[in-house]
């Protein structure tokens, strides 16, 4: 991507666009991005549609106070900025790598795949987060976490926590793999913070092991974001050129 049409686009989506924040921008593109600075306007995006533009400022200004963020940084970035945090401070905690392995849409238009987790099991409640809200549905992965725990003799709670979107339970899975983030309390305090101002939160899960059943609540603005991008897609589709079969 040429920088004048990276330039271009930023103008478009930055309330207060800086040449010189854009410029550090797009040679971090090149440079830590192996030439793909469009990484960058594709998270942009995605935090125009789902957050504040106050958010979506203060994420493009992070650059400028000492420390790069990386496309699976800035939607991070973004929560915790919506949440009430600074733009330095997410300087400081991107470079000390705090930011690390969040959430990176990979094309224009993604619809937002984060969501609130609880565990409730003998009493007890653990808080955790995903970014695969709508990959999977929660009764069958607990109900698996369920069977693996009774084979394995050990907690839901444990199994939740190493289970894959296909119901594969296992400690020795790839992090990017488990239905459940990391417990990182930062962020779930945050994505919590921000339920029901904010559309980037899809909903809040429960899963309840004592009972054995599952509650999801919606987050009544990511509904109504998620319609509203299901239109959008319905009429670009529709205006599309029909172009007949040979």
């Amino acid at each position: 991507m040429k920088y004048e049409e990276f330039d271009q686009q930023i103008r478009e989506m930055i309330p207060q666009p800086s040449a010189a924040i854009t410029d550090a921008l797009y040679r971090m593109g090149v440079e830590a991005l192996e030439d793909r600075p469009q990484d960058l306007l594709i998270a942009f995006e995605f935090i125009s549609r789902y957050f504040s533009v106050d958010v979506l400022q203060g994420v493009y200004e992070i650059i400028q106070h000492g420390s790069a963020v990386l496309p699976n940084e800035l939607v991070a970035a973004a929560v915790f900025l919506q949440a009430g945090d600074t733009s330095e401070h997410m300087a400081q905690m991107a470079k000390n790598g705090e930011l690390m392995c969040f959430y990176s849409p990979r094309e224009k238009g993604e619809i937002s795949p984060l969501a609130i987790c609880s565990v409730l099991e003998a009493g007890k409640k653990v808080n955790y987060f995903t970014i695969k809200f709508g990959k999977f549905t929660p009764k069958d992965i607990l109900a698996r976490a369920k069977r693996f725990a009774k084979q394995q003799g050990v907690s839901v709670t444990g199994a939740l926590e190493c289970i894959s979107l296909e119901g594969e339970v296992s400690t020795g899975l790839y992090a990017a793999r488990n239905v459940l983030a990391r417990q990182w309390t930062k962020m779930t305090t945050a994505l919590d913070t921000i339920f029901g101002t904010c559309p980037a939160v899809a909903a809040r899960v429960t899963f309840d092991a004592d009972r054995g059943h599952t509650a999801v609540e919606y987050n009544p603005l990511w509904q109504k974001a998620h319609m509203a991008h299901g239109q959008i897609a319905h009429r670009e589709k529709q205006s599309k050129p029909f172009c007949r079969e040979r």
